[in-house]
């Protein structure tokens, strides 16, 4: 139950994220959601293993980590995007 939200908040923040994102930074939706749901589901996986939130059932402590680790992984693409796509 727990990787469905996470994958499911990180696609939903990843598409809401793009809509902000200048087109010359974007890598598009497809992209901006994957980034997305590798961090969130990262993020609060290790947030589960290190014992911060429940396993095995629904947690608000490792949804709000997987929404935290999709902006993060964001974050990181854009500023990768700034640094090396220079047009």
């Amino acid at each position: 139950m727990n990787i469905i939200s996470w994958i499911f908040a990180s696609i939903a923040v990843g598409m809401l994220v793009n809509l902000i994102i200048p087109r010359r930074l974007s890598v598009g939706f497809l992209g901006t959601a994957g980034m997305g749901v590798l961090g969130g589901v990262v993020l609060a996986f290790m947030v589960t293993v290190a014992g911060f939130a429940a396993e095995l059932e629904f947690d608000v402590r490792s949804l709000a980590a997987a929404v935290a680790g999709a902006l993060g992984a964001i974050a990181v693409m854009t500023l990768w995007m700034m640094r090396y796509n220079k047009r």
